[in-house]
């Protein structure tokens, strides 16, 4: 026989003294709590899973390349996720050069995000488009992401 009373949420067994517990009950009462207890913590949605713990313990990734002199090129920033904004320089280098006599812009510095970036650089998903100016022209402002050559770092942001 069962138990007169049964618990509010799971309905365990809560027997009363004249109630004569039997192994079955048992039994049941311990599939109801194995069943209720795997559910909920195979809910991702109330758990957080081992790979999302170490995402909150790494909110950025910085990684570099060295610039291959094209108009364009996608960089791939990282495998983990997909950044929603950053920022890209080049390494060991001042952020922009202004060129006097030509009046020209170089610049070696930008900000990237999923709202809108600097003009060179455009963010999708976990892929960075940088561009590389041509040849210079009286009064431009010329991006210089991808110089032949030159070592860039880029640090994203979650």
């Amino acid at each position: 026989m069962s138990s007169t009373n049964k618990t509010p949420y799971l309905e365990l067994n809560n027997w009363v003294g004249s109630d004569k517990p039997k192994r079955e009950d048992f039994n049941e009462d311990n599939n109801i709590l194995d069943l209720t207890i795997g559910e909920h913590l195979e809910n991702s949605n109330l758990h957080t899973t081992a790979a999302e713990k170490a995402a909150i313990n790494q909110p950025f990734v910085v990684t570099s390349y060295t610039g291959n002199g094209n108009a364009s090129r996608v960089i791939t920033i990282t495998n983990d996720f997909a950044p929603k904004w950053g920022i890209i320089f080049r390494s060991s280098y001042t952020p922009s050069i202004v060129d006097i006599d030509n009046r020209t812009k170089y610049n070696y510095f930008g900000v990237f995000s999923t709202l809108g970036s600097n003009i060179g650089l455009s963010l999708s998903g976990k892929k960075l488009t940088v561009q590389q100016s041509g040849t210079a022209v009286f009064g431009s402002e010329l991006r210089s992401y991808n110089e032949n050559g030159a070592a860039y770092i880029i640090i994203a942001f979650r």
